[in-house]
Formats: C-alpha cells, sequence, structure tokens
C-alpha cells in the first residue's frame, strides 16, 4: 500500500511539473495594441491611395493586416506610424478600416466612399435638322445650350454644315460642376472632327457668363488652347498652345481626353480615333484657372459648306 501511494503520488507530481513546464514555454503577446488616428483622406474613393496614421503598427509587412469591412486589402507601404494600401472596389457608403498588427487588433475608423458622377451623351437618336437657342424645347437634348449658331443630329452624331460662323453649345446640369482639388477631378473625353479650314473644339470650365471659358480646338494641322476672358469668343486671355503638329489634318477623327485633379492643371491628350495614335499629349498649367464650370462644343466653318461633328461626349467627375 505505501508502495502504491508513493507511485501515485510521484505520478501527479510529475504531472503538475509537466503543466508547469507547458504553461511557462508559452509565449506571451507583449506587443502593443495597434491604434488607428486618421485616414487620409477622409473621403476616398476606388483605386485612390489611403494612408492610414496611427501607433504601433509593424514595421514588417508581413505582420500587418488590413481590412475594409471583413476584406482583407494588401498594403503599398507600411512603418510603425504609416501604413499605405489601394482603395478597393466596395458597396455601400461608409465602409470601416481596422489594422491586425503583430496579432493584435486595432481601432476601427470610418471611410467615407466617394461615387463618381457621369454625364454623357453619344447621340444615338432620331436626326434633327439645324436648330438654335430660338427653338424651345431643344431638340438637340435637354441638357444641351445652345449658346450661339445652330446644331443638328445626323448619322447618331453631333453635326453642323454652317460655315463662317462661330458657334458653340454648353452642357448644363444641376449636378454637374467641373472642381478640382481636394480629392476632386474631372475627365472629359469626346470625339470630332472638322473640315478643311475650319474648327472643331471641346469647351470646359465654362462659368456661368457662358463667356469665360477655355477651349481646346483644332483646324488642318493646327492645335490651339485657349482661355477666353469677359468678353468670349476673341477675347483671349491665354494662349495656351498654338502650334501645328505631326499627324493633325483635316477631315480627321480625334479622340480627345481633358483630365484635371490640380487646380490650374490640365493633362491633354490627342489620339486618331481611327489607328489609336496619339497626336499630343502634354501637361498645361494655367497660373489663374477657371473654376468649376460646364463643358461643351464649339465649331467655326471658315468655309462653306463645312462637315464638322462630335460624337461620344462623356464626362466624369468626383
Amino acid at each position: 500500500m505505501k508502495t502504491h501511494a508513493l507511485n501515485l503520488f510521484i505520478g501527479a507530481t510529475a504531472l503538475l511539473l509537466s503543466g508547469c513546464s507547458k504553461q511557462e514555454s508559452t509565449p506571451v503577446n507583449t506587443a502593443p495594441i495597434p491604434r488607428i488616428i486618421a485616414l487620409e483622406p477622409a473621403n476616398a474613393a476606388e483605386g485612390d491611395t489611403l494612408s492610414i496614421v496611427g501607433l504601433n503598427f509593424s514595421n514588417d509587412a508581413t505582420e500587418n493586416e488590413v481590412k475594409f469591412g471583413q476584406s482583407v486589402v494588401e498594403t503599398v507601404s507600411v512603418s510603425d506610424t504609416l501604413i499605405r494600401v489601394i482603395v478597393p472596389v466596395l458597396e455601400g457608403n461608409i465602409i470601416g478600416v481596422s489594422v491586425r498588427s503583430r496579432g493584435k487588433i486595432s481601432n476601427k475608423r470610418n471611410l467615407s466612399l466617394v461615387r463618381s458622377k457621369i454625364f454623357e451623351d453619344n447621340f444615338d437618336r432620331p436626326d434633327v435638322p439645324a436648330v438654335s437657342s430660338e427653338t424651345i424645347p431643344n431638340p438637340i437634348g435637354s441638357n444641351w445650350q445652345i449658346i450661339n449658331g445652330t446644331f443638328a443630329l445626323d448619322g447618331n452624331r453631333l453635326f453642323s454644315q454652317a460655315g463662317g460662323l462661330e458657334s458653340y453649345m454648353l452642357y448644363r446640369d444641376a449636378e454637374l460642376d467641373m472642381k478640382v482639388g481636394d480629392g476632386s477631378y474631372f475627365e472629359l473625353t469626346a470625339e470630332m472632327s472638322s473640315s478643311p479650314e475650319s474648327f472643331a473644339g471641346i469647351i470646359f470650365n465654362a462659368q456661368n457668363d457662358n463667356k469665360r471659358f477655355y477651349l481646346l480646338r483644332t483646324t488642318n494641322n493646327m492645335l490651339q488652347f485657349l482661355k477666353t476672358g469677359g468678353n468670349g469668343l476673341g477675347d483671349w486671355a491665354n494662349i495656351l498652345v498654338n502650334q501645328t503638329f505631326e499627324g493633325f489634318a483635316p477631315n480627321t477623327p480625334y479622340h480627345v481626353a481633358i483630365t484635371s485633379s490640380q487646380v490650374g492643371i490640365f493633362r491633354i491628350k490627342v489620339t486618331n480615333a481611327d489607328t489609336n495614335g496619339i497626336l499630343f499629349e502634354q501637361t498645361v498649367e494655367d497660373p489663374n484657372p477657371y473654376l468649376g464650370g460646364a463643358p461643351g462644343f464649339y465649331y467655326f466653318g471658315l468655309a462653306n459648306p463645312v462637315a464638322i461633328t462630335f460624337d461620344n461626349f462623356h464626362l466624369e467627375l468626383l
């Protein structure tokens, strides 16, 4: 009996010591709890770079896990106080952002998701003979305001055959305002072509007086980027581009893209719509820019008859 009791005591002691050994060998996570202080910008859109400013992140990218809701997002760069990620495609208008760093989870910060606004017109509707601003309602389209001259719809395109007349129209919508900066931008694209000795152009940032705006226009092998003053066309407040370029020619269909995300800085790209060849690509700056406003189309038929066309107007605002 004494031997049996002694064996039981020794076994129990061994189990106890074994348990203590295992407990003592279990590592303790002493890493500090990560904390998100701010999201910059607080309002962001898909594809934007988001900076997560905080404390106690890991300098090792493999030890950080960023979540938008329940979705894990790959990091672009990390430090102990800053993590950068690209905002993914997300549903809803607000999403919670959190960081797990070295096994510990941070607080959650809400990110407001900015949705872009799209304004477009492909002119795919029945033909309309040439009309002016006197035709009410405007059969060209309810959002188009003819300022001067005449426009028509022909073959699913905006069209004009008027000669010797400098004319333009603007796209007006209550929600349309071409602001840039502080997370806002615009991207305006359209197609246009003009016959010899005639101008076709795209207007943007047109102010409420319908006189002050930017005008990108072509004729023959020339490209001009102009800014009108308070007296409108002919009152050139700034001539930003005025050159001839190889590849520009009459009756050539152009695809034009004008983008801006910073005040007074415009990225302009003109390609041949048939070949996709780049004819002009340049960033242009205006030190005293027009802000907000509307886009539109312009023509000046120097010869008679002329054939000036526009198509596939598309404007994205954020």
